[in-house]
């Protein structure tokens, strides 16, 4: 059986207004009536590979991100609570921890989209019998489209589960423009498969901080009460590293696995712009919000009536008492503005 790893710990800062650390992104109901985190619980669910998931989160939205898999009918395995975000490296740690070590993890950020579910599915299913004989493998998504903000994995021609020969991060846009242009570079979708033995070997040797401060804190972790496990205080001591970054990019040998199944990281506000469509002037309007005489303008209002007349190429946000315009040009460029206004007040 396969074990899903719900990674539900992000905020999705670039997202602010409408992500934040007490109501993150993957608590967003983007697409339909489902949350982020439901529909990757649901796409699991369906498997019949799998068993009841892990998830992994942050102590304060336990109880929350629980009762959002209540909704769909999921009763989670397990529930481990971090006192604060370490990143995934820390996350996937517990993870084996947790499970046996023959277990197969299936490691899932639950912030993103994936609209084809069972191309999904066909591609997990490819890669358990290399999962199964010991390899760390993972999924790399077709480019459509120069993104510097994502990482690239470079694999062979060949069809079928190939070797990765190296990993680029976050490459400048003619770079990335170059890649997507040889056909041999792929997205790294932040997704992964393996037994659990083997994921904490390879942490404990290429992360042994992470395996010494995450083993403590699986040591000293507690039941509260609420349906969660709380790990210990020595989990904030682990390194805050990516699995990307930490394991793939430093073992001498990952699979990957090629997924064509819709996916978006969600990641920006053009990438949630995409997902949501626009119309034939480029404006995205969602929520209590009507848009006049506007192209190009993004406009996302939760919980107040927003009018934007006149004006090209913003983004509009309004959600969770707070109010975000940028212009395009620095829509992505905000991080610091937005966190000087949350520390003034």
């Amino acid at each position: 059986m396969i074990t899903p790893v719900l990674l539900s710990g992000g905020v999705g800062s670039r997202l602010w207004p409408i992500s934040t650390p007490e109501y993150p992104k993957q608590l967003l109901r983007i697409s339909g009536d489902e949350s982020l985190l439901q529909a990757a619980a649901r796409r699991v669910m369906g498997m019949e590979e799998t068993s009841p998931p892990v998830m992994i989160t942050s102590r304060s939205l336990g109880r929350r991100m629980i009762e959002h898999l209540e909704e769909i009918g999921c009763a989670p395995a397990a529930v481990l609570t971090e006192p604060v975000g370490r990143n995934t490296a820390p996350a996937a740690m517990a993870a084996a921890l947790w499970a046996d070590p023959d277990d197969l993890l299936l490691g899932l950020p639950t912030d993103q989209l994936i609209a084809e579910v069972e191309a999904f599915r066909a591609a997990v299913r490819e890669g358990v019998p290399a999962a199964q004989q010991g390899e760390l493998v993972i999924f790399g998504i077709r480019p459509t489209h120069p993104h510097p903000g994502l990482g690239y994995m470079e694999v062979g021609p060949g069809p079928g589960i190939q070797p990765v020969r190296r990993f680029v991060e976050k490459p400048d846009v003619e770079t990335a423009r170059h890649m997507v242009e040889l056909g041999s570079y792929l997205w790294n979708g932040g997704m992964f498969l393996a037994r659990a033995g083997v994921l904490a070997e390879t942490i404990s040797r290429l992360l042994p901080g992470v395996a010494e401060q995450v083993g403590k804190a699986f040591s000293g972790a507690r039941r509260p009460g609420d349906g969660t496990l709380e790990l210990g205080s020595c989990f904030a001591q682990a390194p805050s590293v990516s699995v990307a970054k930490g394991l793939w990019e430093r073992t001498s040998r990952v699979l990957a696995v090629r997924m064509d199944a819709g996916w978006s990281d969600i990641g920006s506000w053009k990438a949630l712009g995409e997902a949501l469509g626009r119309d034939a002037l480029g404006n995205v309007v969602s929520g209590a919000a009507v848009v006049e005489a506007a192209k190009g303008v993004q406009v996302h209002s939760q919980g107040a009536k927003t009018a934007v007349v006149g004006v090209s190429d913003v983004v509009v946000a309004v959600a969770n008492g707070r109010v975000l315009v940028a212009s395009r040009e620095m829509w992505e460029q905000a991080g610091e503005t937005i966190e000087r206004l949350e520390s003034l007040f």
